[in-house]
């Protein structure tokens, strides 16, 4: 399995190698967040639901549903990245201004929409940390020790259920397929084709028994055969075990909250000089959730400045965010960042431990840590989110990330060749040119991939929503009968009466 490190040569071949050379997906947050009412019913805590009510610091809000919008407007900007790469050479990976490149979709706070997989990784620790430490901080707060554990206790076993089975399903089902009739998944020069399904499978058991294995490094550097975007999930399990672990330790512990917030923020600092972006992004969604149940930065700003001092504040950590997640991300090639105008001393800033593969993770880890805390505070923010339609893309955000690129492999290249977009050294096939369209436009606007997002999206989306009710929904559920028959859901509702004194 290592040698996939070093695959990108090999797929270079691939009419969608873009889509393999240049992966850099979003995780996901996969505990979404979920209507308060779906919330009620799948689980009794609340990190499972980020729409559970709850008192915003600093504007009074009772809802933090606007996170769900949130993860569904990264989840549209990886998307777009996994798809645009073959339709432009990834010439919008450049910087605005590095080498002569002057394009229009690599614009300073527009390049996001083209190149923001990273930036979304990060955003997606960043909300997971908050979403899964909110319920027990609550409960700390309110002095409920026993019923905050036995919550923990009931993620750590919900936890894994929620994350690998929908994984695995998917994975597998996409093993299968390969095998279809007809050429339903058309040859890929990576993973290649076992000569028949039941090895196929067997190299599916394998391969999942080896590479979603915990105790191990996981990063994009290392795929996984069935699924290149599944490797953020052993990471969000383990971030979620990490999260679990300090919320327990504040429960039963000796240090308060304020100084544990403390701590918590110098980890942060060493973590991303140490290279450990990833927990980094847990621990900042941890300590923005302190500060939230515990307004701690509220009552601070509340005392040394005004109330448009605060607002200048929040606006300042917004515009900082926003701009540090529009690095220039080219994987292998800091020069894309380096040679950039206004990118040149923050990139040579960033600790050498990231290498040439990951240096843009410490900058885009501190623009995720500041764009979700300005999200939390700036109400104007909060109502953009909060649309129906980025609401709903969160929601169905999981499965989304799951299979955008199998129906990329199944159906996308199907469309950009019947489109016009074929290779050079493609052999032909009876898709080419079938709807041909001129190719009008800059990179990142031109017109065959513009159609062809206009296709894929909205089908995308279908399959995601169906898999979400049929898939995703039943594994949650799965995880909370499970927790039922183990009697830990009993226990929490004991303890809830206990502290509460009925």
């Amino acid at each position: 399995m290592d040698e996939r490190a070093g695959a990108g040569t090999e797929l270079a071949s691939h009419p969608q190698s873009h889509l393999q050379s240049q992966l850099q997906p979003f995780d996901v947050d996969v505990e979404r967040h979920l209507p308060a009412p779906a919330a009620a019913h799948v689980s009794p805590d609340a990190d499972l639901a980020v729409s559970a009510t709850s008192r915003s610091a600093e504007n009074g809000s009772t809802s933090t549903a606007f996170l769900d919008g949130l993860r569904g407007l990264a989840a549209f900007f990886v998307f777009f990245q996994h798809c645009i790469g073959g339709f432009d050479d990834n010439v919008h990976e450049h910087g605005f201004g590095e080498g002569g490149h002057w394009h229009l979709a690599s614009l300073p706070f527009v390049r996001i929409l083209f190149n923001g997989g990273g930036a979304a990784v990060a955003i997606f620790f960043v909300l997971s940390g908050f979403v899964l430490s909110r319920s027990p901080l609550r409960l700390v707060r309110a002095a409920k020790t026993a019923a905050c554990l036995w919550s923990l206790a009931s993620a750590v076993v919900r936890r894994p259920i929620r994350l690998y089975a929908p994984t695995f399903a998917v994975t597998l089902a996409f093993a299968v397929l390969m095998h279809a009739p007809y050429h339903l998944v058309h040859e890929l020069p990576w993973p290649q084709r076992k000569p028949d399904v039941f090895q196929e499978v067997a190299n599916w058991v394998v391969s999942a028994y080896h590479y979603f294995n915990p105790f191990q490094t996981h990063s994009n550097e290392v795929w996984f055969d069935y699924g290149l975007v599944v490797w953020t999930i052993p990471i969000e399990l383990k971030g979620s075990m990490l999260i679990y672990a300090l919320a327990a330790l504040l429960a039963a512990g000796p240090l308060s909250a304020p100084r544990s917030m403390l701590a918590w923020s110098i980890s942060i600092v060493v973590l991303l000089q140490l290279g450990y972006w990833t927990m980094a992004c847990f621990l900042a969604g941890l300590v923005l959730s302190g500060l939230d149940v515990y307004a701690l930065d509220a009552s601070f700003l509340s005392r040394h400045c005004s109330q448009r001092t605060r607002t200048v504040l929040h606006h300042l950590a917004f515009v900082v965010g926003y701009y540090l997640l529009c690095q220039p991300a080219h994987g292998g090639d800091p020069d894309y960042s380096l040679n950039t105008p206004g990118w040149r001393t923050l990139t040579r800033l960033a600790p050498a431990v990231y290498g040439k593969n990951q240096y843009y993770r410490y900058w885009t880890s501190w623009g995720a840590l500041l764009l979700v805390y300005a999200t939390l505070r700036l109400r104007w923010l909060q109502t953009l989110l909060q649309t129906r339609p980025l609401r709903y893309l969160g929601r169905v955000s999981f499965m989304f990330y799951l299979i955008h690129l199998p129906m990329q492999y199944i159906v996308g290249d199907r469309v950009a060749l019947m489109l016009g977009h074929v290779p050079k050294d493609a052999e032909p096939t009876w898709w080419d040119n079938r709807l041909y369209v001129p190719d009008l436009g800059p990179p990142g606007f031109n017109t065959r991939f513009l159609l062809s997002m206009a296709v894929m999206f909205p089908l995308d989306l279908v399959v995601a929503d169906f898999l979400t009710r049929w898939l995703d929904m039943p594994c949650v559920r799965l995880g909370k009968r499970l927790t039922q028959r183990l009697g830990i859901e009993q226990r929490v509702a004991v303890a809830n009466r206990k502290a509460e004194g009925v």
